[in-house]
């Protein structure tokens, strides 16, 4: 995994002009003005673990109750193996294996109620702003905003329906015989309480605005001076996109750096710039966290899981 995640980052540089694009983080990291956007936002990585590990905490205790830092181990063991996976599957792997063997059910139900909890964040608040994106890439104009917001409210009431109501969407899915194998992986899902729900939410929208502010910062680390509206409805409708691209995220960062290329090229920014901002961003946020989850798998005993797994 440590060889595959070293060639992944020499073939994204590959895809860059190594130079220019060296050039160009040198030239601002050389500013005093500058850097410090890139330090804040670098900072900002550990935060957002600790959130999500903060989060892991929650979503495991009606099962059993963990450390902090067993729960840290444990985000940072499926940022390890998510990365190498379409969609980042392998992150329910990794946290399997740094978990309780006797609590994989659990575990995985757990998992898939965290993602789609962040999910939930990514695609509300990306339609909320959709309608700035679109006015201002497509030129599109509407004859009633009002109405155009009350859909959009609309459709993330629903998708928050939904969210609260996921016990009753599992046992709707539960009756289709071909699915029930993988639906009664993730059944344990019914014994969370609203409550519980509201804090995993709220973590998870904490989570977007931190991801939303380094993404800014890094923006700014690159000089560019934009209306904040215009950067908001950019980003958020960037991290829109990415959440439906089911790629590996060692693949799915060049997808990312053209999808950027696209948007942000509605506001004037070029290609180098906006893949710059990407690959900074997947770097501190993905390859350096891998790295460490790495370090916790070698260093985890797989043996009791293995062995669990065969009874």
């Amino acid at each position: 995994m440590v060889i595959a995640i070293l060639g992944l980052i020499y073939h994204q540089l590959s895809n860059l002009d190594v130079h220019m694009f060296g050039a160009k983080i040198l030239t601002y990291a050389s500013s005093s003005s500058q850097i410090g956007y890139l330090v804040v936002m670098v900072l900002m990585m550990p935060l957002n673990w600790w959130l999500e590990s903060l989060k892991w905490q929650k979503l495991i205790s009606p099962h059993e109750n963990i450390s902090s830092k067993k729960a840290l181990k444990t985000i940072l063991a499926g940022v390890a193996a998510g990365i190498v996976t379409p969609a980042r599957l392998g992150e329910y792997a990794g946290r399997l294996i740094t978990s309780n063997p006797d609590k994989k059910g659990e575990v995985v139900a757990a998992t898939f109620l965290g993602s789609v909890a962040q999910n939930l964040c990514n695609i509300s608040i990306g339609i909320l702003f959709s309608y700035y994106f679109l006015k201002n890439y497509f030129g599109a104009t509407y004859l009633d905003s009002i109405t155009f917001f009350v859909v959009i409210i609309i459709h993330i009431v629903f998708l928050l329906m939904i969210y609260y109501k996921l016990p009753k969407v599992v046992n709707i899915f539960n009756k289709f015989g071909k699915l029930r194998p993988y639906v009664n992986k993730i059944e344990r899902i019914n014994v969370y309480n609203q409550s519980l729900l509201n804090q995993v939410l709220l973590l998870s929208f904490c989570r977007y605005i931190i991801y939303f502010i380094q993404y800014f910062l890094v923006m700014k680390f690159l000089d560019q001076d934009l209306a904040f509206l215009l950067v908001f409805s950019n980003i958020s409708m960037i991290y829109l996109i990415q959440t439906g691209i089911p790629l590996p995220a060692f693949i799915s960062v060049f997808a990312r750096g053209e999808l950027a290329v696209l948007i942000w090229a509605s506001l004037g920014l070029d290609a180098l710039t906006a893949l710059t901002a990407t690959f900074i961003l997947w770097t501190v946020n993905l390859i350096v966290p891998a790295f460490a989850g790495l370090w916790i798998i070698y260093k985890t005993d797989l043996s009791k899981f293995l062995k669990k797994k065969k009874e």
